[in-house]
């Protein structure tokens, strides 16, 4: 339950978020299993692996979503081969080759032939909304498997969300390593990844190295921006960041992990309630500290604006 990798978005909509409410209007989306002539289910299921748990699970303020994605996996040798052995069996037939655009025909054909017979794979994505912060912390850097997630949780809600107003944060990071400082806040760590913003191909990724020496140091006279860092933020995460404003190999510090353990919990949801609590509560603070130095002051201005309207 522990995210490993997050993006962070702000919801749009100040209102007050319930879990009831939620979980009504997740209800219409909630994940079915696939039908056979289907490729694809997608839908909510409970980010709680009991039988008849509720579809939403709060806990601190937050809102915990699941997303479940079944797909149908129809490797592409298997459909070719089927297609070949259709396509020779109507030229033998008909004694003509068979066209281009009867070929697209028949795949549609094989395809759907296949379906049925095909195994399924499950994955889910987890998410949740802060309401006290009016964000929503997804736990995915997967391209498809977000626009996914995005387009259930557009459908299921009224209530939008959109990404953050940032500085350019590839500029800033450059800045830090070049400076050889950084807030407070954080600490830069050994690795991060370099590259030529008029050579995009052109990358450099530094492990267990000192990014204030001076080989790191020549890569940023040549041009090179940091597209990706490690940094710690209180002795208590350590992560990447990306210049896209994600989080990636997101590690909790063992005094962070301990505080959920030391929670006497007497049953499987007590303990995810726990970890829940404790995991929300210091992304919220890391979050915080993040968005201080990273957001644009004209997007405070104008939420301070739309806030008084």
């Amino acid at each position: 339950m522990w995210f490993k990798q997050v993006q962070l978005y702000q919801l749009t909509d100040k209102i007050a978020y319930s879990p009831e409410k939620i979980a009504e209007n997740m209800l219409a989306m909630a994940f079915t299993p696939c039908l056979a002539s289907f490729p694809m289910s997608v839908g909510w299921v409970s980010p709680i692996d009991d039988e008849d748990a509720p579809l939403v699970h709060a806990a601190n303020g937050c809102i915990m979503l699941c997303m479940q994605v079944e797909e149908k996996i129809l490797p592409a040798t298997v459909i070719r081969q089927a297609l070949m052995e259709k396509i020779k069996k109507i030229e033998k037939r008909d004694d003509k080759k068979v066209k281009q655009k009867e070929k697209l025909s028949l795949k549609d054909e094989v395809i759907m032939d296949l379906l049925p017979r095909a195994f399924s794979k499950l994955t889910r994505v987890y998410a949740y909304i802060d309401t006290q912060n009016a964000r929503l912390v997804l736990g995915t850097l997967n391209p498809v498997k977000t626009d996914q997630f995005i387009t259930l949780f557009k459908r299921s809600f009224t209530e939008g969300f959109r990404a953050y107003e940032l500085k350019k944060l590839s500029s800033v990071m450059t800045t830090w390593v070049k400076n050889k400082t950084s807030p407070k806040i954080f600490s830069i760590e050994e690795s991060c990844l370099l590259q030529d913003p008029n050579h995009k191909n052109r990358t450099v990724r530094v492990q267990n190295q000192d990014l204030f020496a001076t080989g790191v140091q020549a890569f940023l006279k040549d041009g090179s921006e940091v597209k990706q860092m490690a940094l710690a933020w209180h002795d208590r995460v350590n992560f990447v960041l990306a210049d896209e404003f994600s989080l990636r190999n997101i590690q909790f510090q063992d005094t962070i992990v301990a505080a959920a353990t030391e929670i006497e919990a007497e049953t499987k949801q007590q303990q995810y309630d726990a970890d829940f609590f404790i995991m929300t509560q210091t992304f919220s603070g890391l979050f915080d500290d993040l968005l201080a130095l990273f957001v644009e002051k004209n997007a405070i201005k104008t939420e301070l604006s739309e806030a008084e309207a």
